[in-house]
């Protein structure tokens, strides 16, 4: 049913991830709105700009950090309000928008990653006694009719295997639980991080990620299942991050390990 964040709340949302609700059109030269990144060409035209901002040698390095850089955007912000407030903050292709940072907000940040914003916000709750009814489409609203596409795109445009795309989406979503386990005190909230953890990672249905199996399901080990204390340090895939600029493996990268192996 519709519902509303508090001021307090959007002000969490809004300082912890980098998004903003106002329809800014004076950075219509700046942005594009995610339904146009399932457009080939458009899409080719966006991660070859976006690369030479974040100077990333080629289309595939792009792709692997724009897919990180929008699971922090997209999905990590819809997770967090749904098991910390309870609330989904409906997020789809068609209201959200990359905005590249002006020059005033580079002086301010030195970060030429995009930011989001999107327009008419919408938010729902569960009904009394229906909430895992209400979790499925949640769900399936960020990940099979928007991450799932949009993946889908930047994989065919960037020349990248999609499970590195679906790995870089995990190491923005175990976070999330892991650090809210540490700082939450909320019985209630603690409980429903357990549980839509395990949900999203281990019992979730295929048909909610728009995929053939649960994409985040080979990232967890048999020691992880059931305590979050213990997720793996380090990637089964590599996202390239060490082929930007700066030259260095980001803190999980397996390809320090597989050279001591």
């Amino acid at each position: 049913m519709s519902a509303t964040l508090s001021k307090s709340e959007w002000g969490n949302l809004k300082s912890r991830y980098n998004f903003s609700y106002e329809n800014n059109t004076d950075s219509a030269d700046r942005s594009i709105y995610s339904r146009n990144l399932l457009n080939k060409e458009l899409c080719e035209t966006y991660l070859d700009r976006l690369g030479s901002e974040i100077a990333s040698p080629s289309r595939r390095v792009t792709a692997s950090m724009l897919a990180k850089r929008y699971a922090y955007l997209v999905v990590a912000p819809v997770l967090y309000a749904m098991t910390v407030y309870n609330k989904n903050l409906t997020m789809t292709l068609d209201n959200c928008r990359l905005v590249s940072p002006s020059d005033s907000e580079f002086n301010v940040t030195k970060s030429k990653f995009p930011n989001l914003s999107f327009e008419e916000p919408s938010v729902t709750e569960p009904v009394a006694g229906e909430r895992k009814e209400w979790r499925d489409q949640v769900i399936r609203e960020l990940f099979a009719e928007h991450i799932s596409p949009l993946f889908r795109a930047l994989s065919m445009v960037g020349g990248i295997p999609i499970v590195i795309l679906w790995e870089n989406a995990m190491v923005r979503i175990a976070p999330l639980y892991e650090d809210g386990l540490e700082e939450e005190t909320n019985p209630v909230i603690l409980q429903r991080l357990h549980e839509d953890f395990t949900f999203i990672t281990q019992t979730a249905p295929a048909s909610l990620f728009g995929e053939r199996r649960n994409p985040f399901k080979k990232f967890m080990s048999k020691t992880n299942i059931d305590t979050m204390s213990e997720l793996p340090d380090i990637r089964k895939t590599c996202c390239f991050y060490y082929e930007m600029s700066s030259a260095e493996y980001c803190r999980a990268c397996p390809k320090p390990f597989e050279c001591h192996i």
